[in-house]
């Protein structure tokens, strides 16, 4: 687990930068956890700070119970043996082979030679490299250079991954590929990851929990479905645009208002509801009439959700809604047709 309490980080100088303000974060062990922002507000500060990479002026940053602001020297670089790192520009050296690269950590740790050997043989394999143990970094495409990066961060047996900004110089498709092996990672060794980034569609695939920071303050935390599905603020929905479709399009809605007799309601679906006949069922129990105009399916991380537009008429319309709302479903009115 790890704990901010309080925790403010100023850079100063000519223009004294408060990049951090009270931050109060708790990220559970075991979890991936995403921190999303705009350029600027304060994502990698917060993140470096678990390490001590950065040092707060002022709060407390405790990994796993260590308060990591009260160790000494030695005992810091103890404890960042057990904090992995992966960078959005690979930091591969450039002059050692993928072999080599992921052995560095080990041999600052004074592991043996044939203990890492061994280790970088098994890394290889989880990152599906090795086929390019002898290659060096100039030869290998930008998701194998991050393949690499992620076994070098788990050399130590690292226990949490610090994830900068990892795939924000990478295409989609390639993306996706890194996206599971990090999720594999984490569901097959119990890796706590946290991952900042600008991009919503990540925090959408992998997280489990998620904060959002702006202006080096946290202005909303919570299960990346509430936040997902239910933004608070104006931040976390301008980064939702275009990549959870919980909100009718205005032309569509302008189009189904068109509809003679009625009510528009929506509807939205969330996990197991997704897959049961509800609208089905309604139809049968009550006195009513349904026309579905619009819907859409997607999906959050492993969680299925969806929404559908639905023309309803008919005299028990008030108990049919009420029935959906009873099953979990999210109805809103948004006309009459």
């Amino acid at each position: 687990m790890i704990d901010f309490v309080d925790v403010t980080k100023i850079y100063k100088g000519e223009n004294e930068v408060v990049a951090l303000k009270d931050i109060n974060l708790t990220i559970p062990q075991g979890e991936i956890f995403g921190i999303i922002g705009l350029s600027g507000a304060g994502k990698s500060t917060l993140v470096r700070c678990i390490n001590l990479l950065e040092k707060p002026d002022r709060g407390v940053v405790r990994v796993n119970g260590v308060d990591m602001t009260s160790l000494s020297p030695k005992e810091l670089r103890e404890e960042r043996k057990k904090i992995g790192m992966i960078f959005q520009h690979f930091n591969l050296l450039s002059s050692r082979t993928v072999s080599e690269n992921i052995a560095f950590p080990l041999e600052l740790s004074g592991v043996s030679k044939q203990e890492t050997d061994k280790r970088v043989a098994e890394l290889l394999n989880l990152v599906a490299l090795s086929d390019k143990a002898n290659a060096y970094p100039s030869q290998l495409s930008g998701g194998q250079k991050q393949r690499v990066g992620i076994a070098r961060a788990l050399a130590n047996n690292q226990e949490i991954i610090l994830c900068d900004e990892a795939t924000s110089a990478l295409d989609p498709q390639t993306t996706m590929s890194i996206l599971r092996l990090l999720k594999k990672i984490n569901k097959e060794r119990g890796i706590t990851i946290v991952i900042i980034t600008h991009e919503m569609n990540v925090i959408k695939e992998i997280c489990d929990s998620v904060a959002v920071i702006e202006d080096g303050e946290i202005i909303e935390t919570g299960p990346v479905t509430d936040v997902l599905l239910n933004p608070v603020t104006d931040t976390a929905k301008t980064f939702l645009k275009g990549v959870v479709k919980t909100e009718v399009p205005k032309e569509v809605e302008e189009r189904l208002k068109a509809q003679n007799g009625g009510e528009l309601i929506q509807v939205t679906f969330l996990g197991g509801s997704t897959g049961e006949p509800l609208i089905n069922e309604m139809v049968r129990n009550f006195d009513v009439a349904v026309n579905i105009l619009y819907g859409n399916i997607d999906q959050i991380k492993e969680i299925t959700f969806g929404m559908l537009v639905l023309k309803i008429t008919g005299p028990e319309c008030e108990k049919a809604k009420a029935f959906l709302k009873e099953k979990g479903l999210k109805v809103k009115v948004i006309g009459n047709a």
